[in-house]
């Protein structure tokens, strides 16, 4: 118990160094939260401005849904994941024993919010909605069920006739931030899945390079097979189709080699004794879906 006293606030003293909560502008929080702060006028993609999950257990009011980034202390050592980045959603419930939020991302079945001190209930939805071809589906419908009964958003000026007399809630993701600690992974599903192989999606964020290759033992370390194309927000990605086993790799930056920076596995390419990161490729576990 000890121990981990110690290593949360290691923690804390490290990222709330990292990310300046030292400055002037930073000691305005401590101990005098106001959720006008979370007022954002600006909803564009902004890297600089983190919150933290105590800040969103202080709301003393209910505001307008909008994306932002936080961190979870607390819950680092037990998940790994520190940053967290969503779709803030609020309801002022002081009078309510149970609110609820319902919506077309979560194919419309109700989720409990949390309630916190001053009757503020709220919940932070992973942006992750994707239309059926497979792009990112910016439009978020929802309603609250407040005590059982469905209602739509009151902060929300943006509602919809739902076709029985009353009105969805609907918020619009402009747009979301990078995540600059993006990494190298193997995708449960994507638009075109075949039986016996798995898609690989290699990403790395590298905002000032110009060309990024990927080379492994899935391309014979040949540089001139694979290469990573470029967003506006830096980021380069690949999808490759792999079978299922170990597979070493390394990405070459505008000529120069390197490892993958969020992949901690590495191993030793033996003929050239060079660092190289490694990732499994897992035999797929269920069924695959026919796709219309």
């Amino acid at each position: 118990m000890l121990q981990s006293k110690f290593i949360r606030i290691a923690l804390i003293l490290l990222f709330l160094t990292g990310i300046g909560i030292f400055a002037d502008e930073g000691m305005d929080w401590i101990g005098s939260f106001s959720s006008g702060e979370l007022e954002m006028s600006d909803e564009t993609e902004d890297q600089d401005t983190v919150y933290y999950l105590w800040q969103l257990e202080s709301l003393k009011k209910n505001i307008a849904p909008r994306y932002i980034r936080y961190l979870d202390v607390e819950s680092y050592v037990s998940s790994g994941n520190l940053m967290h980045r969503g779709i803030l959603f609020t309801y002022n419930g002081l009078r309510d024993e149970s609110v609820e939020i319902c919506g077309s991302f979560n194919n419309w079945e109700c989720a409990e919010m949390k309630r916190n001190q001053y009757g503020i209930y709220y919940t932070v939805i992973e942006p992750n909605q994707i239309k059926e071809n497979y792009e990112d589906d910016p439009v978020y419908e929802y309603k609250f069920r407040v005590n059982g009964l469905l209602t739509y958003d009151p902060e929300n000026f943006d509602k919809v006739e739902d076709g029985s007399g009353s009105y969805y809630s609907r918020f619009v993701l402009e747009s979301k931030d990078t995540d600059r600690q993006t990494k190298t992974m193997v995708l449960e599903d994507s638009e075109n899945e075949e039986r016996d192989l798995r898609t690989v999606k290699f990403q790395i964020y590298l905002p000032h390079a110009e060309v990024v290759r990927v080379v492994g033992n899935f391309n014979d370390w040949n540089p001139e097979h694979d290469f990573l194309k470029k967003d506006r927000k830096g980021v380069f990605t690949l999808e490759k189709k792999l079978l299922p086993g170990e597979y070493h790799y390394q990405f070459i930056v505008d000529g120069e080699t390197m490892l993958d920076t969020y992949n901690p596995i590495t191993n030793i390419k033996i003929d050239t004794n060079e660092s190289v990161s490694s990732l499994l490729v897992p035999e797929r576990n269920y069924a695959l879906e026919r796709k219309m």
